[in-house]
């Protein structure tokens, strides 16, 4: 009796599992110190509150050992100001490291990163979650050999099997939180109560191996045979994508090439016989390029290519003349800061990984003004250039000064670098005439099939009509566009009429503002509960690979039905968790199932927003099979007995 007793005592206390030990003393940062970011913010201890006030990028990083796995990790967190991650945690996983992200990419994605080289906002953890200001929430990860889990309040967030897959961080800063750390981004953070315990033997489960899908039943099956045939097989879809791109060249928001474009498409759907074609008035963002230039006076004389930034100011007419101070990132400018004051900052930042670099173009100016700069240049966001610069959306800060900001080629970016290394200091003049004018009026593109038996119930595909204004946005988005449209053309040509309505949207004014999304929601906003899924493909064209979802798991099961058959037909049937895409993601806050189209991306980085992106850099043989992926999607979830569960 006694023996069992005790048995039953050690079983208790397994399941119990180690006692917490206090991370934070909630005095000072004892154990801790302040991670070395470029443009961070300070770091703070108040009334037992860590504080990770807005900067860039700025963190705390854990000076004492810390486990590397079979351990569980509690603390509470909340976001004063911003609208990004405020207690991203970068932790140990065996021998490697990743970071779970709470409220990035705006605001709202909750995920790990990285899985496979796939970060948090486009992997099977990637989840949603809107985040009020000033509102405490418990967070709780937990780590084993085999599994990553999180919880936001009592709800699990991330529940990933790691077995067989490369776990990772994000190349860039965030390593600098390695081992154990917490970062903010934009944002000021809150944190307090932080805690860990080790697990004990019997709480580390095993996670139960995948189960084998289904696959799609037979009628399903029979149409999308017919479906995948038609779509590799016609013409139709790069003869439509050649025609727009020739004719109307760029379609940048508050232009006429845009307008144009848009009346073009909607006259043609009406020539298809497709139902309730219009056009929903929105109002957009007008910026204008004007003339732009940048001259190299010394050590010697040449004309630059440039781009400007969309939303730049622009300089005085006679230009600004000044030398130029090379960095490679915000560290090393805030180390010379006060090199900087009156220069031309030049951000000579090697391509890594997108989502990385790019923020050298978005933050910049905001960076090199407060460093006194007079105008700011970016090396362009590419692993390639044949002295191609790319264009792209920038952002200023309401406290630092706005000043002119522009990206080179890669290459101009490189020798400006080798002059200053060799003690030579560059001279430049820099001209732009931009300027940002009223709003004007577009509209979202709609065109539906409408369904046979609940007309009511709606599933959403479609792309951003809008392009930069230099190239003819084939890649970005006019391509998947068309893909959309086609889809739907050929399940009516097809004869397929679903038992819902499937409708097309072709969002406009994406790369400059998102106003076409948030204008759709906002039309649509009473059909939301009726929205079955909203589909968005927005990665250039190339061959499909698959989809990442964000829904209910019973959603992700349904969809993963279709994703048996494509990865048959189509070599694209992997579906992962995380859609979301820029158009959607509106929907998406109200509850409706979001598809994110994912390709097998070779060289879109060479084109994207680049004067080069033009429609002979599209394959028609990968544009039919982005056609025939979206329109077995689409007609499957339109057509299932069972709707699309939330």
């Amino acid at each position: 009796m006694k023996a069992a007793f005790i048995g039953f005592l050690l079983a208790v206390t397994a399941s119990l599992g180690a006692e917490w030990q206090t991370l934070f003393n909630g005095k000072d940062l004892d154990g801790w110190m302040t991670t070395p970011f470029g443009g961070a913010g300070e770091v703070e201890v108040q009334d037992g509150t860590l504080i990770l006030n807005q900067g860039i990028l700025t963190g705390v990083t854990y000076t004492n050992k810390f486990p590397t796995s079979d351990y569980e990790v509690e603390w509470e967190a909340r976001r004063e100001l911003g609208n990004d991650f405020f207690s991203a945690l970068t932790f140990p996983v065996k021998e490697s490291f990743a970071t779970l992200v709470l409220g990035g990419w705006g605001g709202a994605v909750v995920g790990i990163s990285s899985l496979d080289g796939s970060d948090a906002s486009q992997n099977e953890t990637t989840t949603h979650r809107r985040f009020e200001k000033g509102r405490w929430y418990k967070f709780r990860l937990r780590v084993t050999d085999n599994n990553l889990s999180a919880w936001i309040d009592a709800d699990q967030a991330v529940n990933a099997d790691i077995r067989g897959k490369t776990v990772s961080l994000r190349p860039g800063e965030i390593e600098l939180s390695k081992p154990f750390g917490l970062a903010a981004w934009s944002t000021t953070g809150w944190i307090r109560g932080l805690r860990f315990r080790r697990l004990e033997a019997a709480e580390v489960a095993a996670v139960p191996a995948p189960k084998t899908l289904p696959s799609l039943p037979a009628d399903l099956a029979a149409a999308a045979d017919r479906i995948v045939f038609a779509a590799t097989n016609s013409s139709v879809a790069y003869q439509r994508l050649a025609e727009m791109c020739d004719t109307f060249g760029p379609r940048f928001s508050g232009s006429t090439n845009l307008e144009g474009a848009i009346d073009w498409i909607l006259a043609q759907m009406q020539r298809d016989g497709l139902a309730n074609v219009h056009g929903e008035p929105v109002s957009v963002p007008a910026w204008h390029r004007g003339v732009e230039s940048v001259e190299l006076l010394e050590p010697r004389q040449e004309v630059l290519p440039v781009l400007g930034l969309g939303g730049s100011v622009g300089t005085p007419e006679q230009g600004i003349t000044a030398p130029v101070l090379v960095v490679t990132n915000f560290a090393e400018l805030t180390d010379r800061s006060r090199e900087a004051r009156g220069k031309i900052v030049v951000f000579n930042a090697a391509f890594t990984e997108y989502g990385e670099t790019v923020r050298f173009r978005y933050s910049g100016a905001i960076e090199a003004a407060k460093a006194g700069a007079v105008a700011s240049l970016i090396r362009s966001v590419t692993p390639f250039s044949l002295k191609t610069p790319h264009t792209g959306m920038m952002a200023y800060a309401t406290n630092h000064p706005p000043i002119p900001h522009a990206a080179l080629a890669p290459e101009d970016a490189e020798r400006l670098a080798r002059w200053q290394a060799r003690g030579i200091t560059p001279v430049v003049r820099l001209k732009m005439s931009a300027k940002t004018l009223p709003p004007s009026q577009s509209r979202n593109v709609i065109a539906e099939l409408v369904g046979r038996e609940h007309p009511e119930e709606v599933v959403v595909v479609g792309g951003h009509i809008d392009s930069w204004d230099v190239g003819q946005g084939a890649q970005d988005d006019g391509g998947n566009c068309i893909a959309a449209w086609e889809a739907l053309r050929l399940l009516k040509s097809l004869d397929l009429r679903p038992r819902r309505t499937i409708r097309v949207v072709l969002w406009t004014n994406e790369e400059n503002g998102a106003a076409g999304a948030r204008g759709y929601r906002d039309a649509h906003r009473s059909e939301a509960p009726n929205h079955v899924v909203a589909i968005e493909a927005d990665s250039g064209v190339f061959a499909p690979a698959g989809y990442g979802f964000s829904g209910s798991d019973a959603g992700g099961k349904l969809v993963r039905t279709v994703g048996t058959y494509l990865a048959r037909h189509l070599s694209a049937g992997e579906i992962t968790l995380g859609a979301g895409d820029t158009d959607i993601a509106p929907l998406m806050e109200l509850g409706v199932p979001t598809l994110g189209l994912r390709l097998k991306r070779n060289n879109y980085f060479w084109y994207h927003h680049t004067a080069a992106d033009t429609v002979d850099k599209v394959s028609p043989t990968e544009l039919n099979r982005i056609t025939a992926s979206l329109a077995v999607m689409i007609f499957s979830l339109a057509e299932n007995e069972l709707r699309l569960p939330r």
